[in-house]
């Protein structure tokens, strides 16, 4: 059976043209928004994706496209359904907030935090290695990076949140996609997290030093 592996991976990816596989991508630990908590608007996500990364897929499908691998003109290119990348990304950071006690907003009516973030990354891929593929252990590697900038009335802070997962399979199939993509995902909301974290302790910092001054 291994003995086969090698060619009928190769062939997958150069015999069946490209074709657009539909995944999903969830969102981890969804809960309603808070009715108290510190208010925060996240505003609309810059995809900064690089353009290489994205060459290979037309301009009209780029802004949905969470990865794929594409050799040749042939291969697999994947597209959130209803959403854009970025949209998703947006969505995803909200939920984290509101697990870490913030109350979400579209708009500011007096006093609250403000999140500007450029995605960097939104992809999974399935990258080819001979020995992997000989072993019956080829992976699909999936990847988030968003650079966050909070700004908290006259101070602001940035810092990067990153996400990786990876999923060892013997069947390239939409399900395989999705697992190393939610893996991503939740390592991505973590990280996220500890970062909004650091946020909060330089602030009480802040805080504190003022009181003394």
């Amino acid at each position: 059976m291994k003995s086969i592996v090698v060619p009928a991976l190769l062939l997958l990816l150069t015999a069946c043209g490209t074709r657009t596989e539909i995944v999903r991508v969830n969102v981890p630990d969804v809960r309603v928004n808070p009715e108290q908590g510190a208010v925060v608007v996240v505003t609309p996500v810059r995809d900064q994706r690089p353009a290489e990364f994205l060459s290979k897929i037309p301009a009209s499908e780029r802004a949905n496209n969470v990865g794929g691998e594409i050799r040749h003109g042939n291969g697999f290119k994947l597209a959130l359904e209803t959403e854009t990348a970025a949209d998703k990304t947006r969505e995803i950071m909200i939920q984290a907030l509101r697990n870490m006690g913030y109350r979400t907003a579209d708009r500011c009516e007096a006093e609250c935090l403000r999140l500007d973030a450029s995605m960097n990354e939104f992809a999974v891929k399935m990258p080819f290695n001979f020995w992997r593929a000989a072993g019956w252990a080829q992976q699909m590697v999936a990847d988030v990076a968003v650079d966050v900038t909070v700004h908290d009335r006259d101070r602001t802070r940035t810092f990067t949140a990153k996400g990786h997962g990876t999923n060892v399979f013997q069947v390239v199939s939409r399900e395989n996609w999705e697992i190393a993509l939610e893996r991503a995902v939740r390592d991505f909301t973590q990280n996220f997290k500890q970062g909004m974290a650091g946020q909060e302790a330089a602030t009480r910092t802040g805080t504190a030093d003022n009181a003394v001054n």
